[in-house]
């Protein structure tokens, strides 16, 4: 093994000692290309599922519909949901998500009593 190598493979060798040592081993595989290049790859973070991103999403979903039931009103709102469900299939699902829900119907009293 020449000089170079071996103070390369003792570089890689305190690296790794160190992600060890602070409990991170982000490296997934150490290979060797045609040009005798030695690449470390490492291993990209696993992607989970954006649990803030739906929660976000299901919260603006509530907030918009407490703000249009204090807006136009609770009956009027009612009104207009079920003359939607007998529309078309895209209708009945629209009118399906758009009812009236006791967190939406809290959060319109809400909104109404402090405006």
């Amino acid at each position: 093994m020449s000089e170079s190598q071996a103070e390369f493979h003792d570089r890689l060798a305190r690296i790794y000692r160190k992600q060890a040592e602070t409990g991170r081993t982000s490296r997934k595989s150490v290979t060797i290309d045609r040009n005798g290049y030695v690449i470390v790859r490492g291993a990209g973070r696993g992607r989970g599922f954006p649990w803030a991103g739906l929660m976000m999403v299901v919260v603006s979903f509530f907030v918009i519909k407490g703000v249009m039931m204090s807006q136009i009103g609770a009956d009027f709102y009612t009104q207009n949901v079920v003359r939607l469900s007998g529309g078309t299939q895209v209708e009945k699902a629209a009118a399906w998500t758009m009812r009236p829900d006791p967190i939406s119907s809290w959060l319109a009293t809400q909104i109404k009593a402090n405006l």
